[in-house]
């Protein structure tokens, strides 16, 4: 943040709101931010039978007191904190008056204390911190009630200090607002961060096609050797001081139960975790980490940054050429599979790269798959002969290329699917298939393994139709 940056924190006055201003001002210094104080009264009443028993009389003297009150608590952050506050006092529902305020005023984050609704409130209402996250357009920071000498940040100066630690719920796909806020958060002082990905073992499973028992309650290996490239890209060369780490764990239940037993496990100073900002249904079927753990805040202070789907968020935005340099070329060894081998060397001529050649011995298997242990059915002189089958048709000139061949055999399984589940396992950037282009009632019955894939891959997939 720059010496411009605004900070809107909110009060209520309480005890709650106190430490919200607490850790605003200790985060402000630290950032060369200001803060702006806001507090929320109701809208005065209309009613004519109010007015007549002298509300208007009692509507003056609450803004009055209100008025006095900011204005000490400014006076008093502006003496103990040396941070610029400017008093605010706004009329209207608390959190879109908030979230308003902050908008106009450009503001980069939102500060609001931990609510203290009963249980049955928060559940059928939620409460104003978990509103102002599901509308703010900036980061929403909510902290939890702590005793007023509490240090939020350790001393830069004093060398024996332990350092500032912040844990980072990382979510993939669109963690980059996530890792843009940590950056931000490491630039004028140090920072050790730790960016925890937690994976539902299950899903994990189906989507990379793993097969044999496995213990979902354990790191899995072949999991994390998926997962782990994508993420690492994303925060490895993290900008500003301190330390930087990656961890991929299981986790089985809500991920703010995760993210909750993480922060158990090894202190924190700052758990930041993405908003997904849902609405409606979405809200109703999809959840919501930020939403579950505003409702019921952690021990230390959390911030919900909002994060968008790459489908609205880049859609403005200038995208590089996608560079292809690994391509899954699966054949079921007819003249119409191996036809579109030479395709998917065709796709790194300019390039060089790596063709995954692949054939899936089709047979059914017991569902689910990662719960059982599979025997080959197919014997090892079968499978040599595949593999040397797979060999003859690599074409010769791809070395030459800078083109390698990776060689493997699927024994069991429905070919679409597990073609689907080969590509996110090998993290391919393209498919190539040939298609059998069947038609009329022959498509109806038998239906198509390229149109499967088309319709199921999270990948480009280049479909070689049959020449007639």
């Amino acid at each position: 943040m720059n010496t411009e940056s605004l900070i809107v924190c909110a009060t209520d006055f309480s005890d709650e709101a106190a430490s919200a201003l607490d850790w605003a001002a200790a985060y402000a210094r630290r950032q060369g931010a200001r803060i702006d104080l806001v507090h929320v009264l109701p809208e005065p009443t209309h009613d004519r039978e109010a007015l007549a028993a002298d509300a208007a009389t009692f509507e003056a003297a609450r803004r009055q007191d209100a008025h006095e009150q900011l204005a000490v608590l400014a006076a008093g952050t502006v003496r103990h904190a040396g941070v610029t506050v400017q008093p605010h006092l706004l009329t209207g529902q608390a959190e879109v008056v908030i979230v308003d305020h902050a908008r106009r005023h450009e503001a980069r984050l939102i500060v609001v204390g931990a609510g203290r609704l009963p249980a049955i409130e928060r559940w059928v209402l939620g409460s104003v911190a978990e509103r102002t996250v599901r509308s703010a357009s900036c980061p929403v920071a909510i902290v939890p009630r702590q005793d007023p000498s509490h240090v939020w940040f350790p001393s830069q100066t004093n060398a024996t200090a332990r350092p500032f630690k912040a844990l980072v719920g990382l979510e993939g796909d669109e963690g980059a607002a996530l890792v843009t806020f940590t950056a931000d958060l490491r630039r004028p002082a140090r920072c050790d961060v730790t960016f925890l990905h937690l994976y539902w073992p299950i899903a994990e499973y189906r989507r990379l096609g793993l097969r044999g028992p496995r213990n979902p309650l354990e790191i899995d290996p072949d999991v994390v050797k998926n997962l782990e490239p994508r993420l690492r890209a994303m925060v490895d060369g993290l900008p500003g001081q301190g330390a930087v780490a990656l961890q991929i764990r299981p986790s089985i239940g809500a991920p703010s139960a995760g993210l909750a037993v993480a922060l158990d496990q090894e202190p924190h100073d700052l758990l930041i975790i993405g908003s997904h900002q849902r609405h409606g249904v979405a809200r109703l079927l999809g959840g919501s980490v930020s939403a579950s753990l505003a409702r019921h805040p952690v021990r230390v202070p959390m911030i919900c940054v909002p994060t968008a789907p790459l489908s609205r968020a880049g859609a403005a935005a200038p995208r590089k050429l996608p560079r292809i340099l690994t391509v899954l070329a699966p054949t079921d060894l007819s003249d119409v599979g191996n036809a579109a081998i030479p395709h998917a060397y065709a796709l790194l001529r300019a390039t060089g790269g790596v063709v995954e050649l692949c054939h899936v011995h089709e047979h059914g298997v017991p569902n689910p798959a990662f719960a059982y242990d599979l025997p080959d059915r197919l014997t090892a002189a079968e499978r040599a002969a595949i593999i040397e089958q797979l060999r003859a048709l690599v074409p010769p000139e791809s070395d030459a290329l800078g083109i390698t061949t990776h060689v493997s055999v699927v024994d069991g399984g429905k070919p679409a699917e597990t073609i689907v589940a080969a590509a996110e396992r090998l993290n391919v950037d393209a498919i190539s298939l040939g298609s059998h282009g069947r038609g009329g009632v022959a498509h109806a019955v038998l239906g198509s393994v390229a149109e499967v894939v088309v319709r199921q891959a999270h990948r480009p997939v280049l479909v070689v139709p049959t020449r007639r």
